[in-house]
């Protein structure tokens, strides 16, 4: 009997076990659902300057890890319930349902973060490129072009859904959130065309130089020829004095 009791009571150790698990596991997945929850509704910022996108890139990378582990702690719970159900030759409470919630919130969540990893990358380059070009006294129109072209990238990015595995769409935050994300980039983008448009200004103020000094450099030139012309008439006209007095010398003398 007491062998009996003893065996009872190991059994019913490890019923309420496995009710722990099985509730620790629920509990996991709705945790998993909450970081995510999160990471749609408030991750939605991607910083205004390179320094920040590149802090709250780290602080994703440390989020995903907190969420690797919640999901890792879920599986390992999932597999524990299964060993107790075969030791005690019943059926889980939860092991049809837990599992697949578990792996269907894990994927959305892996799908979300990787599509906000990239959106930070993709400002973080932004960013990066155009402090570059703001900061340099002299730039080139490639620059320019490599930031707006970096910059409209990740507009269209912006505007973009998170598809999940199952098709469903998904936006980070609301469309204000959106729209205001954007005006952070827009708003370089004017500073980068003002950039381009200086540009244009002393591009057009050195060709009106340029053509000043042709024009100088012409009537320059014309000067010189006309000054040369003066001279050869000069000089022709006193041939042409010299000749007449030759003339005149030659008929007196015949005269005489």
């Amino acid at each position: 009997c007491e062998d009996m009791v003893d065996v009872r009571r190991l059994k019913m150790l490890q019923m309420v076990q496995l009710f722990k698990c099985e509730d620790d596991a629920l509990q996991a997945v709705e945790w998993l659902s909450e970081l995510l929850d999160a990471l749609l509704k408030t991750h939605v910022r991607l910083g205004d300057e390179s320094q920040e996108t590149r802090t709250m890139l780290d602080k994703h990378k440390k989020f995903v890890d907190v969420a690797q582990s919640t999901y890792d702690y879920g599986r390992q719970l999932l597999q524990a319930t299964v060993v107790l159900c075969q030791s005690l030759r019943c059926t889980t409470r939860s092991s049809g349902d837990t599992l697949p919630r578990l792996n269907r919130v894990w994927k959305q969540f892996t799908v979300t973060a990787d599509e906000r990893q990239q959106r930070l990358e993709l400002a973080l380059n932004f960013h990066t490129i155009a402090e570059r070009v703001l900061q340099q006294e002299r730039v080139e129109v490639e620059s320019l072009d490599e930031v707006d072209s970096s910059g409209r990238t990740l507009l269209d990015r912006l505007a973009l859904p998170i598809i999940f595995p199952d098709g469903s769409e998904q936006f980070f935050g609301t469309p204000s959130d959106t729209a205001a994300t954007a005006e952070g980039v827009r708003e370089r983008l004017l500073l980068i065309e003002e950039r381009r448009l200086q540009l244009q200004e002393a591009r057009l103020l050195n060709n009106e130089e340029d053509e000043e000094e042709a024009v100088n450099g012409l009537e320059g030139r014309l000067d010189v020829i006309g000054e040369e012309l003066s001279e050869k008439e000069e000089q022709d006209e006193e041939e042409k004095e010299t000749e007449h007095q030759d003339e005149d010398l030659e008929r007196a003398t015949q005269d005489c």
